[in-house]
């Protein structure tokens, strides 16, 4: 494979090979002032992940350039692996993953579907489409929120779904996605820690600044602690920097608006997302909440959240037949925790 096409995909596995080939170690790479060039750029690709959610191409005009933005790859993964925080690492492979998208776009099918085969993919060509097999669909395809990505709505043959180059291109955009976040952080010892602290404590100062940009100390009149199981998870995962699928955000978002909670609270709580873009989250959030639309949405009911697999961790409280929602889950909740008016509250400590 040639080297520049590397450079633009440093994420097959020949790229390590290749770089192993020419003798290039971890250690010069840490070290060595020919590489700093490539450990400039490895910074700039990641800080370019935490502010714009996607890794721009650069022109490359031989070899030389080339091997910089292939080591780039490398670098940026070391001062993630150093940083080790979660939103960090899924908002790096969600970027690496959009540009790897964007680039396949302009390259024929063929190149695609071998690209589709390298990340393990069972696709082949059929009548100037692609089919992929049904189950690699769907594992690809869990988080797509237009309805022509369902499967119903597409042309199933004998276990294998057609789809154009378009397609398969986003397909293998979360195929990137999941296989870069699953091999972060990488194992980084004391001495690599040192060599990049520099890069390490700005990255690191730009994921607090991201947070923090976002973060408040209180939600008004909401209780955390009447959350049901399944808004506790969709939360904690928001906070964690994790993908939540559309259906998701659109049960807590709902949900979190019914509750009292402002439209600008929910954006805080979904800036920790690593596909954050508060423009594009705020349309979201004021369509749902009524303040664009005109028309206030009210979060699904648990048996809809079962269907749609994101009811998480039910206690012993969901499981209550009358129970049918998360909102009565939350209200039920709140009359526990009233105390009766007027009336002193006796417990095991006043003697009695």
């Amino acid at each position: 494979m040639k080297l520049e096409t590397l450079a633009r995909y440093p994420f097959l596995p020949e790229s390590s090979a290749y770089l192993k080939q020419q003798g290039i170690t971890l250690e010069s790479l840490v070290s060595s002032a020919v590489y700093e060039p490539a450990r400039h750029a490895g910074r700039r690709r990641v800080l370019e992940a935490l502010a714009e959610g996607v890794i721009h191409e650069r022109a490359v005009t031989g070899d030389v350039d080339c091997l910089v933005e292939l080591l780039s790859y490398a670098v940026a993964r070391i001062i993630v692996s150093c940083n080790a925080d979660e939103h960090l690492i899924q908002r790096y492979a969600l970027a690496e993953a959009v540009a790897t998208e964007n680039r396949l776009n302009g390259e024929n099918l063929d190149f695609i579907i071998e690209m589709a085969l390298f990340m393990g993919m069972d696709v082949r060509p059929d009548d100037g489409k692609a089919s992929v097999h049904f189950a690699d669909y769907l594992r690809h395809s869990s988080q797509m929120r237009a309805n022509e990505w369902k499967l119903v709505n597409k042309d199933l043959d004998r276990g294998r779904v057609s789809v154009s180059g378009k397609d398969l291109a986003r397909l293998l955009r979360h195929a990137v996605d999941d296989r870069i976040a699953s091999e972060l952080p990488l194992p980084v010892n004391d001495a690599i820690i040192e060599s990049f602290r520099n890069s390490i404590d700005l990255v690191r100062e730009e994921v607090e600044r991201r947070k923090a940009k976002f973060e408040k100390e209180t939600y008004g009149k909401v209780s955390f602690l009447r959350l049901p199981p399944c808004m506790k998870r969709l939360m904690g995962m928001m906070k964690k920097g994790e993908n939540v699928p559309h259906v998701g955000r659109f049960a807590l978002t709902s949900f979190l608006h019914t509750i009292g909670m402002s439209n600008d609270e929910i954006v805080a709580v979904f800036s920790s997302s690593p596909d954050f873009k508060e423009q594009l989250a705020r349309y979201q959030i004021d369509h749902i909440t009524g303040k664009s639309s005109g028309v206030e949405y009210l979060p699904p009911e648990c048996a809809t959240m079962k269907t749609q697999g994101i009811c998480f961790d039910p206690d012993s409280l969901c499981r209550k037949k009358w129970l049918h929602h998360p909102l009565n889950y939350y209200r039920v909740k709140g009359k526990k925790r009233e105390k009766p008016a007027g009336k002193k509250v006796v417990t095991s400590s006043d003697g009695q």
